[in-house]
């Protein structure tokens, strides 16, 4: 429904929204919550300072189409072409009206040479205390950011409204609804007359709150928080009302439930204090550690788990001081540790590794809560352990599995070299470090000729397997650690050679070729030989501020596509674009 809303006045209620949520929940769009929604677009959007245009955020295409160097939190664009253009586009924005708009002169980083239209739109909003524009620009081209920042002057106030899970209503003066995010439609779909919590009242001002039990979509009954808000105009009339409701229920209940465990713990407490010698059974029963001590360190009680877990050499713990018992290092940590049970009452829970008397190692999961004796009031410490070990032995796992699982998001399945996701980061990270370092950089595409032939008649199992043979060969021939082979596509392969010249690349063609005729792989429906050949495309180039590295991959494709015209089985550098066939013999 928010889409019918005018554009000035879901300006006005969005502001109202953001502040309201400020105060009622001390939730806001800050400077984290925007970056996180902004990295995850891919068309290129960034924060400026209203006040001196600084960038104070840029995501990933904002940063490669303006050129921006990002160090730290910090943000700067290189080229002087790149930031004459990013001012006369802010130029005369005026804050807190929105803008979208089409440019004419726009020239975009990855490709500088022709001037294209783009659609440039600016959102104000405050983030972290300061006056901001969320701004994006988006060239109309088929390049990467195809993600239109906006459709219309209000798709963004909408997207900001729609992403929030709090149920949120317009109403206007009379009581009708004017606007609803999709969480407010989804909640109170078909009984929205249930949801109009408040009745509109022309002469309230500020907000009010409330709770009430309700059923949600599901039929589950559930408590919402309700604030409802007065929206003035300029001449401080009503015009309408901003409803924001939450769903409270998951605190109501541990609210309740806490309180149980309140009144649970202080019933054994004094079940504790009364029936001494029930504790002791507990104590000796239990197969997890549990102890007392006061604040001398004078133990009054503990189990022999206890007793191995604090590191003392025998069972019984009464009347022992700990100073007699531990290592004092081992103490010194308690008593770090004890400082807030013992002086403010609070309770600590933590996790350590003990070495058991066996000599083998223990995870702990400690829980210190204050004791005080009945009798004298001494205070002291009573501690509870659960041994997890077994848990944190999961969770190790867990964290493998998952490093493995991103290390296979990088790896081409069928042939185990590095897929295109991996060849774009590190070719992005090899450009940077080549323009520091002014080393050249060299890439060469392959490509295994007449692949479809070979797999319409061999089958595409017998394919599969060539493309692993001929992937073994480049692992084979490319053992320098920052050298990276990829499968770019198909029967493509692309291999990136840092601080490499243009012969030395040839060099490295030169030794696939060769390899791969050692491995005789058969290809009888091959019209350049009787087994597999590559023909292969080589670009060199020095990296220089400004410059795109699409320019590297344009000339190694160009490369490629000349040892192909030229007749396949062949290594063609860009520079020459001329014959180099390697000797085949075929």
């Amino acid at each position: 429904m928010i889409e019918w809303l005018p554009l000035a006045v879901l300006v006005l209620l969005v502001g109202f929204l953001m502040g309201m949520m400020w105060v009622s929940y001390r939730r806001v769009m800050s400077m984290k919550t925007w970056q996180l929604y902004l990295a995850n677009l891919h068309s290129p959007k960034a924060i400026i300072n209203h006040k001196d245009g600084s960038i104070l955020y840029a995501n990933r295409s904002f940063v490669r189409l303006f050129n921006v160097e990002a160090s730290g939190h910090k943000y700067h664009i290189r080229g002087e072409r790149e930031q004459q253009t990013f001012e006369a586009l802010l130029a005369s924005r005026r804050w807190p009206h929105p803008f979208v708009e089409m440019t004419g002169d726009f020239r975009a980083v990855s490709d500088h040479r022709t001037p294209r239209h783009a659609r440039f739109s600016g959102l104000p909003v405050w983030c972290g205390g300061q006056r901001v524009w969320i701004v994006s620009l988006e060239p109309k081209s088929e390049a990467v950011y195809s993600e239109p920042f906006a459709d219309n002057d209000s798709q963004i106030f909408r997207s900001v409204i729609n992403s929030l899970s709090e149920l949120v209503c317009f109403q206007d003066k009379e009581g009708r609804i004017v606007g609803s995010n999709l969480a407010y439609d989804r909640f109170w779909k078909g009984r929205e007359q249930e949801g109009l919590i408040f009745s509109t009242d022309e002469n309230a001002r500020g907000r009010r709150t409330q709770q009430s039990w309700t059923t949600n979509p599901n039929g589950d009954s559930c408590l919402l928080e309700s604030n409802q808000t007065v929206l003035l105009d300029d001449d401080n009339h009503v015009f309408g009302t901003l409803s924001i409701s939450h769903d409270v229920t998951n605190w109501h209940m541990m609210r309740q439930s806490l309180e149980q465990e309140i009144e649970a713990r202080q019933e054994v407490e004094q079940q504790l204090k009364k029936h001494s010698n029930v504790l002791t059974s507990i104590f000796k029963a239990s197969v997890d550690p549990i102890g007392i001590y006061n604040k001398d360190y004078e133990f009054l009680g503990g189990n022999a788990a206890f007793a191995e877990a604090m590191g003392a050499q025998h069972d019984e713990l009464e009347g022992e001081n700990a100073e007699d018992l531990m290592e004092p290092e081992v103490l010194a940590q308690h008593r770090k540790i004890d400082v807030p049970v013992l002086e403010s009452g609070d309770t600590v829970k933590y996790e350590d590794l003990v070495m058991k008397r066996d000599g083998s190692m223990v995870w702990y999961e400690l829980t210190k809560t204050q004791f005080r004796d009945p009798t004298d009031e001494t205070i002291g410490v009573l501690v509870i352990a659960r041994d997890v070990t077994e848990r944190k032995a999961t969770q190790q796992q867990l964290a493998d599995a998952i490093m493995e699982l991103e290390e296979l998001s990088f790896v081409d399945g069928l042939t185990k070299v590095a897929n295109r996701r991996s060849f774009d980061e590190q070719l992005v990270k090899m450009w940077h470090s080549h323009i520091r370092e002014q080393e050249p950089l060299s890439l060469i595409f392959c490509d295994i000729d007449y692949f479809k032939p070979y797999n319409d008649n061999y089958g595409h199992q017998q394919g599969d397997e060539a493309l692993r043979s001929v992937a073994d060969v480049f692992q084979r021939v490319i053992r320098r650690p920052l050298d990276a082979v990829a499968r770019y596509g198909g029967e493509e392969f692309a291999i990136l050679l840092p601080n490499t010249t243009e012969e030395g690349a040839v060099v490295v063609a030169q030794n696939i070729s060769d390899e791969l005729k050692a491995a005789n792989l058969p290809h009888a429906f091959s019209k350049v030989a009787d087994r597999l050949t590559l023909s292969q495309g080589i670009a060199t180039l020095y990296p220089v501020a400004g410059q795109d590295y699409g320019d590297l991959v344009s000339l190694a494709d160009r490369a490629l596509y000349g040892a192909k015209h030229a007749g396949r089985n062949r290594v063609v550098t860009s520079q020459s674009m001329k014959q180099a066939e390697l000797p085949a013999n075929a």
